[in-house]
C-alpha cells in the first residue's frame, strides 16, 4: 500500500501543479527507467491539466530507452542550447540539483520554483521547495501514478507505459524485496489497460550492442571476492568504462550474477572516469544498509541499493569502499 506522506508537503505540491502555468521537468545524469518512466507519465499528467510543460535532461535518452521518443518529447540541453518558458523545474528520481550536471546552475539562475518528486531517503531536504516524498515506494513512477488518482485524472496509454517501466526498472522486473502489493497491483492495473510487457522488455534488453557479451565476460573476469566472500567487487577502469560507455553498456548487468554467488552480502561496480572519479554502485541482498554506506561519500539511495562517487582513482576508492563495507557487515552481526 501507498506509504505515508509529509501532510504539509503533499498538500502544497498539489497547490503548486494547480497554480502554476509551465513546467520543466528534468532528472538526474544518465538518466535511467524510473527517471524516465516517471517524466513520461508526469508529461501527459501536466499537459492533462492544461500546463505547458517540456523534459529537458542532462543526457539524450539512452539506447535502451529510446523508444520513449514515440510516448513523449524528451530533449536534452547543451552548454548553450535555450531553455523553455518555466515557473517550476520539477526534479524527478533525484532531489539534488547537482545531479543535473550542466543543468545545475541555469536552474538554480533561474529563480524558478525547485520542486522534488522521489522516493530515495532524505529527498525530502534536498534543493526542492516543495516536495512529493516517500521512501517506501518502489520507484518514482509509483508516485506520478498516485498524482493521476488524485487530479482524477485518466492514465492515458503512453504514461501507463511509463509507469510501468519504472516499476520494473526499479524492482528488478518484480524480483527485489522493494516488490509490494502496491507494485503488484499497480502492474497488474497497467497490464488491463494495454501495456504490453514483452514489448518493452524487448525494447530494453534485445537491442544490445553486439559486443555485449564480450563487454560483460570483460567485467565480470575482472571481479574479485573480499572480506571472506561476502564483498564482490568489480573494478572498472578508465579504458574499460570508456569502451562500456561506447557501446551503452548497462553495468547492472554485472551485478545479478556476482549477487547470486553463495556468501555475497555486498556487490560493489566502481566505475573509473578520466577525471578521477569513481562511480560506486551498490547492491546487498543482506541486512547491509549500502545507503548509509553511500552517504559517508556523499552519495544515497535505498538500503539494498545506493550509489556514490569516490575521487581518487580506483587506487583510493577500492580500499575506502572495503573498508566501509567490512565495518557495515560488523555493524549486522
Amino acid at each position: 500500500m501507498p506509504g505515508p506522506f509529509h501532510a504539509k508537503l503533499h498538500t502544497s505540491f498539489q497547490d503548486l501543479i494547480a497554480s502554476r502555468e509551465s513546467f520543466l521537468l528534468t532528472g538526474h545524469e544518465n538518466p535511467d527507467g524510473d527517471c524516465l518512466g516517471a517524466e513520461t507519465a508526469l508529461f501527459h499528467l501536466l499537459r492533462a491539466l492544461g500546463k505547458d510543460v517540456a523534459i529537458v535532461n542532462p543526457d539524450p535518452l539512452g539506447h535502451p530507452f529510446d523508444f520513449l521518443a514515440e510516448k513523449a518529447p524528451f530533449s536534452f540541453a547543451t552548454a548553450d542550447s535555450p531553455l523553455p518558458k518555466f515557473d517550476v523545474a520539477v526534479l524527478l528520481d533525484c532531489s539534488q540539483l547537482s545531479r543535473t550536471g550542466a543543468l545545475a546552475p541555469r536552474l538554480r539562475a533561474s529563480g524558478a520554483t525547485i520542486a522534488v518528486i522521489d522516493h530515495h531517503v532524505g529527498s525530502d531536504h534536498g534543493d526542492g521547495s516543495v516536495c512529493y516524498v516517500d521512501s517506501k515506494a518502489a520507484a518514482t513512477g509509483a508516485l506520478v501514478r498516485r498524482l493521476y488518482r488524485e487530479f482524477g485524472v485518466p492514465l492515458p496509454l503512453a504514461a501507463a507505459e511509463g509507469v510501468f517501466l519504472s516499476l520494473v526498472m526499479d524492482t528488478g522486473w518484480f524480483r527485489y524485496s522493494n516488490t509490494d502489493a502496491e507494485v503488484l497491483s499497480m502492474a497488474a492495473e497497467l497490464v488491463g489497460m494495454g501495456v504490453d510487457s514483452s514489448r518493452i522488455y524487448d525494447a530494453i534488453y534485445r537491442r544490445m550492442h553486439p559486443e555485449t557479451a564480450a563487454v560483460l565476460a570483460q567485467c565480470l573476469s575482472r571481479h574479485e571476492l573480499r572480506l571472506s566472500g561476502k564483498l564482490a567487487m568489480v573494478p572498472i577502469d578508465k579504458t574499460l568504462n570508456e569502451r562500456c560507455g561506447h557501446i551503452s553498456f548497462d553495468t547492472d548487468l554485472v551485478i545479478d550474477p556476482l549477487r547470486s554467488l553463495l556468501g555475497v552480502e555486498v556487490v560493489a561496480i566502481l566505475k573509473e572516469r578520466f577525471d578521477g572519479v569513481v562511480k560506486v554502485s551498490m547492491r546487498a541482498k543482506g541486512d547491509v544498509d549500502v545507503q548509509r554506506i553511500a552517504a559517508t561519500f556523499g552519495g544515497g539511495g535505498h538500503k539494498k541499493a545506493a550509489g556514490a562517487a569516490i575521487p581518487g582513482g580506483l587506487g583510493t576508492a577500492i580500499p575506502a569502499l572495503e573498508e566501509r563495507v567490512r565495518q557495515a557487515i560488523a555493524e549486522t552481526r
